[in-house]
């Protein structure tokens, strides 16, 4: 298959993508609100005003066959309910355009009372908010911004990104320091919030460390774990150099670890990791119980926050049916995520963390 290299192209994209955003919205100081804590900390910024009867909320995840969106659509629909009152109609995005654009369209038609909307491509989804704005129906985005003047959640992930390249970096170093790092990615090439967000930001984390750090090879990896993993194996078999794997989200991380384990990989030893460090993205349980299993050599994840993000967008779209915030104002409401890595963390402190994130009673320790 062949290697990209996006980085420099991706980044200048997203620079030159987010100036056309501010020179297409309002003259105004854009607002910012950071959200951070525990989601009891977050209630206290829940809306003031009162919904009416059978209110519902149209979400649209960018798909339901990943860990992450599944505990967000779990949260979301809990917290709406337990709070508003709301109902949740869910539509799965199936990690395809053409049905985000469908859904988003039916929501429209359908008259849904607001929408909450998780697109990976801005442009495609533009006429739709225009349609649900003129029809009255507040509706904000989640993780990627598009060009319409409406409330926008982000997730700040380019930090912790970094902070895993340090560790991963760090790590290698210092178990295998006769080994320069070279490193792989099973990725989303043609995403510039990816590439802003969370391979550029890791890259620069490893080399700021291992500034000797070379690129073995980046695939994209196709949006699902299956042609994932099929990309994981043709870098594990052209470029068996490789010794720092990363996936970009989840599905990526545990479709790398399999094709490793085929080749004979994927393997540590009380923590130290023989051949490689596999770095993931998500931090789903099936990711937890691989970094803390001494002898995987899954070692480090980025912990999105399914409970806080699902609150954050409750609220924040609530608020903008309210009119506690301008549904046609650009605002962006800030979440944040945590770097995890077996060497430092506290297993206990995110065995709780896991539980309250995802919902589930998966044991780390075994």
């Amino acid at each position: 298959m062949k290697k990209f290299k996006v980085f420099g192209l991706m980044l200048i994209i997203v620079t030159l993508a987010s100036m056309s955003v501010l020179a297409g919205g309002k003259s105004e100081k854009q607002d910012s609100t950071k959200a951070t804590g525990t989601a009891k900390e977050l209630t206290e910024g829940k809306a003031v005003g009162k919904l009416p009867k059978n209110f519902t909320i149209g979400k649209i995840p960018i798909t339901l066959a990943n860990g992450y969106h599944q505990a967000d659509v779990a949260w979301f629909t809990k917290y709406a309910e337990e709070q508003y009152g709301a109902k949740v109609k869910v539509l799965d995005g199936k990690f395809e355009q053409a049905t985000i654009v469908a859904n988003l369209d039916q929501l429209v038609a359908e008259g849904v009372d607001a929408i909450v909307l998780h697109t990976y491509e801005a442009e495609s989804v533009e006429a739709g908010i225009r349609a649900a704005r003129k029809a009255g129906i507040p509706i904000i985005t989640f993780y990627l911004q598009t060009n319409n003047d409406i409330p926008f959640v982000a997730i700040n992930e380019a930090d912790q990104a970094f902070e895993m390249g340090v560790a991963t970096a760090k790590a290698w170093t210092k178990f295998h320091p006769d080994k320069p790092i070279i490193y792989g990615v099973v990725d989303y090439v043609d995403s510039p919030v990816v590439q802003a967000m969370r391979t550029g930001p890791f890259i620069k984390g490893l080399k700021s460390v291992a500034p000797n750090a070379k690129e073995g090879l980046i695939l994209d990896g196709g949006g699902t774990r299956d042609t994932g993993y099929k990309a994981a194996q043709d870098m594990i078999q052209s470029h068996p150099e490789i010794n720092v794997f990363y996936g970009a989200s989840s599905d990526y991380s545990l479709a790398i670890l399999p094709a490793l384990e085929e080749a004979g990989r994927g393997k540590a030893v009380k923590g130290v990791p023989n051949t490689e460090i596999l770095v993931g993205t998500d931090a789903t349980e099936a990711e937890l119980v691989k970094v803390f299993d001494p002898n995987s050599s899954f070692k480090v994840t980025m912990g999105l926050t399914p409970r806080e993000n699902g609150i954050l967008k409750v609220d924040t779209i609530v608020k903008a049916y309210l009119g506690e915030i301008d549904p046609d104002k650009r605002q962006t409401i800030e979440a944040h995520d945590k770097e995890i890595d077996y060497w430092s963390a506290n297993i206990d402190e995110i065995q709780k963390w896991l539980e309250d994130e995802y919902m589930t009673k998966a044991n780390l320790k075994k």
